[in-house]
């Protein structure tokens, strides 16, 4: 009855571990092994292109800052990777032939979509658009550890990004340092393995805007104050000759839209418009007509 206790209690444990949240970056990387290729950056004004190469295929992404860049390239890297494996899983079964098993380890790799050159993963999308319902695909055949690792980092996004107050996990960590006696102990801040945790993550108020806020350029104040929020593009209005686009973003449970005559500008407008409804930033002349 101990041992069964035990074997739970160590299952329990390396679920926690399992089941810790991730963002796309960590959970590729994880997903990958060693061997995955380095990003490669470009900065452009206030914006930075995230680029990444995984099995012929390039993955990229622009945003206000390098990690959200990264992030959102690796988001859409791990998205065609899931969908080819189970583009991959419904062919073997049609033919017959055994299930691939590489989905379930750390650090095996699993190949990559077939996609096109910027990494939109369309083609991955229609994979998974013609393949089996998800309840048909067994766990064992995709990388669930990962896959839940970064739904529960977006889950977690998303609800901070809506205005609620998501506190920091980490895995809990006792650390050993040798004792007078010669045996190991916790260290005197070694935190304990229940709720020790987990420490509050501090939302950026109106008190930590920087003195010179109204002279900053708009969207590098926005991700200085809420740096995992992104911009989404909503098109264009398709007139040729006076062509306007859109970008939205929601934070602190408000959408903001802005427009402009080009993506770079329309994100400008909504970060001007969260900016001053969030934090009551009034804007230098300067700045709005930079």
């Amino acid at each position: 009855m101990r041992d069964k206790k035990q074997r739970k209690a160590r299952q329990l444990r390396r679920l926690r571990k399992w089941l810790m949240p991730k963002n796309a970056i960590v959970a590729l990387h994880e997903l990958q092994g060693p061997g995955m290729t380095e990003f490669t950056i470009n900065t452009n004004g206030q914006e930075t292109k995230a680029e990444l190469v995984i099995n012929n295929v390039r993955y990229e992404a622009t945003a206000p800052n390098k990690n959200l860049a990264k992030a959102q390239a690796s988001e859409k890297a791990l998205r065609d990777l899931v969908f080819a494996q189970m583009a991959r899983v419904k062919q073997q079964r049609s033919a017959g032939a055994p299930k691939s098993t590489t989905a379930s380890n750390t650090d095996d790799n699993v190949d990559g979509a077939n996609g096109n050159s910027n990494g939109d993963g369309n083609d991955g999308a229609a994979a998974a658009g013609e393949s089996e319902p998800m309840d048909c695909i067994e766990s064992e055949d995709l990388p669930m550890e990962h896959l839940a690792a970064f739904a529960l980092h977006k889950l977690f996004t998303q609800w901070e990004a809506e205005g609620f107050e998501v506190p920091f996990i980490k895995p809990s960590r006792t650390k050993v340092v040798p004792a007078a006696s010669g045996q190991t102990a916790p260290a005197a801040n070694a935190q304990p393995e229940q709720g020790g945790g987990i420490m509050p993550k501090v939302t950026k108020t109106v008190a930590d805007l920087p003195s010179d806020a109204s002279k900053r350029h708009p969207t590098a104040l926005f991700a200085y104050m809420r740096p995992q929020i992104a911009y989404e593009d909503l098109g264009s209005n398709n007139d040729q000759t006076n062509r306007e686009f859109i970008a939205g973003l929601r934070s602190d449970g408000q959408y903001f839209i802005g427009k402009g005559r080009s993506k770079k500008l329309a994100r400008k407008a909504a970060a001007i418009d969260a900016c001053k409804i969030l934090f009551g930033v009034e804007f230098d002349e300067s700045v709005l007509q930079g």
